[in-house]
């Protein structure tokens, strides 16, 4: 067999299985009983696949993609739009823990 590229499904199936393995792993862990700490974990999981720290998936671009319109719509109201040349991802996992709120 040829060596190719994922296609676009291969590679959506692959961490869409990897967030599901997640989902169950942090519903059985039993060290962490408390749901919210699951929940944290969850999350910092799944930060972890799009920064390129889940095993053999590599880190994903994070960037907005606002409607067309969004920039003039916020410009006529005077607020800030979204940019669309910003990419967000590689070190989420790394700062998500100070905007978890314990309680």
């Amino acid at each position: 067999m040829e060596s190719r590229a994922m296609t676009e499904e291969e590679v959506r199936t692959t961490v869409l299985e990897t967030v599901a393995a997640y989902v169950t792993y942090w519903e059985k862990e039993s060290r962490t009983p408390a749901v919210r700490d699951k929940l944290e974990g969850l999350a910092f999981s799944i930060l972890v696949i799009l920064d390129g720290g889940a095993g053999l998936i590599p880190g994903f671009r994070v960037t907005p993609d606002p409607h067309p319109d969004d920039e003039a719509y916020h410009k006529s109201e005077g607020s800030n739009w979204w940019p669309t040349d910003v990419d967000i991802a590689g070190g989420l996992h790394e700062q998500i823990h100070k905007y978890m709120r314990k309680g």
